[in-house]
């Protein structure tokens, strides 16, 4: 009816008026939650590359512990007789061979810029750093696979630990 139409056109301005405002309220809280977070994952992505920085140093020391430890087991189960030591040098080359880390934390690395690009660009970006997640998960399962070494296991956990925060803050972006 008119007077129906007539108290509409009344309120409409009112109406379009009130919903902009509340747009205009959650895209203001949408932008200060994003940059929030954007900055709780450079905080993350940063402890995440000092605990990498810190495997790349324990890494060189793994070799000659190996080294050590194998000659000293080898010594005591053959007690006095002699020790090959060319033996000794091939299994501990081996060894450096297969738990040689620096693809995975060169790959991390680069993970970990690209983590950092996609924070700075305005397109939605939750998938792709989803991915860069997964990647930078895989890329740490091998670290730690590669590395036999406590200390090294014990910052994976933690490496983890982070990975997974990242992970579930990751299903708040868009």
């Amino acid at each position: 009816t008119k007077t129906e139409e007539s108290d509409l056109d009344e309120i409409k301005p009112g109406l379009v008026q009130a919903i902009q405002k509340s747009l205009d309220s959650l895209m203001e809280m949408k932008l200060k939650e994003g940059h929030e977070i954007e900055k709780d994952f450079n905080q993350r992505i940063s402890l995440l590359e000092g605990y990498l920085d810190k495997i790349h140093e324990r890494a060189p020391d793994l070799i000659q512990e190996y080294r050590t430890r194998l000659n000293e087991n080898v010594k005591k189960m053959l007690q006095d007789l002699e020790v090959d030591e060319e033996r000794i040098s091939r299994e501990t080359a081996l060894f450096a061979d297969r738990s040689d880390i620096t693809e995975e934390i060169v790959r991390a690395k680069s993970h970990f810029k690209q983590f950092r690009t996609y924070l700075a660009d305005d397109d939605a970006v939750g998938r792709r750093l989803d991915f860069l997640i997964q990647e930078i998960n895989r890329e740490v399962n091998t670290l730690s696979v590669k590395s036999c070494d406590a200390e090294i296991s014990r910052i994976v956990v933690e490496m983890k630990s982070e990975l997974e925060k990242i992970r579930e803050q990751t299903q708040n972006v868009e």
